[in-house]
């Protein structure tokens, strides 16, 4: 066979792999975002959530001995599933567009939750199991187990859902290894229902506060927006980009707070758990002294298992330890922006960024442990978290700002109490005071 033989059949497969590689992009494209979605309503919702159904099913099944090739066969149709039942339906008006965003993110979680489930082959344990034959009654360890079924609900429904719900891994084994905060709520269950009832209504105040105070300042639309104010000198632009990521900040957290404790009493209310199967969400952020503390300690845990399945095994099996930490930081950069894009933002890299800033800061700790025996820590650490968690951080801040995020609405101003009644009177209070 000649050369220019041979360079004409490569040029040929050549030509079939980029025709196969720009169907698959067209295909992508159409699927994840459609021209033609239909609105999300209260009626449409039932089929945009229809995806709960093979997802729960596979749940199910990881608690049942000899499932393993059936859920497997069940992944890739619940993956698809997941994916169009979310690009299929939006919120029309922008002022809602968080909860698009949020449906984008729960997809992400939805696929992971799915993919730990199918395929591991001895199924979903929890601890003191040592297989799906066991109980857990056999458990010699201390640490809390997940609860037994509800006697409310069917076996197989209450079995679903008792997996399929314990998000962080308490009491089973793939939540081993996550650090689970001291309890600050009562452990009895009648005066843990009443404190966690009344810090759903606290936290709601907050997300309604720090949400609304976003949408005051200059600039901020559902269409975009900045943190960083041009008109001002550069270093009180920063301090003033520094507090807006702040609030930012704060605004996730009390509202995965919100929602914590609004699953937590469903879990002790509904479904009798013990609530040592719901100790707080993270541990006090500002008392953090190192990087790698504030990620594994001081921030939540809820996405823990996500981003382990996601980024962190397939990273740990290429690249070990270092490749564990990479990938898992990967998977949370690409978790929070492929859910935004599947909500219908563009896509920003900015996001990516900022999460694998964070490994190569654990990284450096890592590297100053094995080079001086001694962790990061004390006030130079706190400081060192603070230049990437609160620097480098304003990145992702930015990218969601400049795609409307400061301008869309978390809790429905009708029912907003900052909306309507706060902030009414403060300006009032201000034009009375200036006149």
């Amino acid at each position: 066979m000649s050369i220019e033989s041979l360079l004409h059949i490569i040029n040929i497969q050549w030509g079939h792999w980029v025709h196969i590689a720009n169907a698959t992009a067209d295909w992508a494209r159409a699927t994840l975002q459609p021209s033609d979605y239909a609105p999300l309503t209260w009626r449409s919702n039932i089929f945009a959530s229809s995806y709960l159904i093979p997802v729960f099913t596979i749940a199910y099944l990881t608690r049942r001995p000899g499932t393993y090739a059936l859920r497997l066969c069940l992944l890739p149709l619940t993956v698809l599933m997941i994916i169009r039942c979310t690009t299929r339906y939006r919120i029309e008006d922008p002022t809602y567009g968080w909860y698009n965003w949020l449906r984008g993110l729960a997809a992400i979680a939805g696929i992971a939750r799915a993919i730990h489930f199918a395929v591991v082959p001895e199924g979903t344990l929890k601890l003191g199991e040592e297989s799906l034959h066991d109980t857990p009654a056999r458990s010699k360890t201390s640490a809390p187990r997940a609860g037994n079924r509800s006697s409310q609900l069917p076996a197989w429904l209450s079995d679903a859902l008792e997996v399929g719900l314990a998000i962080r891994g308490v009491g089973w084994k793939f939540g081993h290894g996550a650090h689970v905060p001291e309890v600050r709520l009562p452990v009895e269950r009648s005066a843990y229902l009443k404190r966690t009832a009344v810090s759903v209504l606290q936290t709601l105040l907050w997300v309604d506060f720090f949400d609304s105070f976003l949408e005051t300042l200059p600039g901020m639309t559902v269409d975009g927006g900045t943190i960083f104010f041009q008109n001002l000198s550069p270093i009180f632009r920063y301090l003033v980009s520094t507090g807006l990521h702040l609030c930012t900040g704060l605004t996730v957290i009390y509202g995965l707070e919100m929602w914590y404790d609004i699953a937590s009493l469903i879990g002790v209310g509904l479904f009798h758990q013990s609530p040592a199967l719901w100790p707080p969400m993270h541990d006090i952020p500002s008392r953090i002294t190192s990087l790698h503390e504030f990620w594994s300690k001081g921030w939540h845990q809820i996405l823990r298992d996500t981003f382990l399945v996601l980024g962190g095994y397939p990273g740990q099996r290429i690249a070990g330890n270092i490749g564990m930490l990479f990938g898992t930081f990967i998977a949370s950069g690409l978790f929070h922006e492929i859910g935004l894009y599947l909500g219908g933002a563009p896509f920003d890299a900015r996001v990516l960024l900022f999460f694998i800033a964070q490994a190569f800061g654990i990284l450096a700790e890592k590297i100053f442990k094995a080079l001086t025996g001694r962790r990061v820590g004390g006030w130079a650490g706190t400081v060192w978290a603070a230049i990437f968690v609160l620097g480098i951080g304003q990145m992702c801040t930015e990218s969601w700002i400049a795609r409307g995020a400061g301008g869309r609405a978390l809790v429905p101003p009708p029912v907003s109490v900052a909306r309507r009644i706060v902030f009414p009177a403060l300006r009032r209070l201000l034009a009375t005071t200036s006149a």
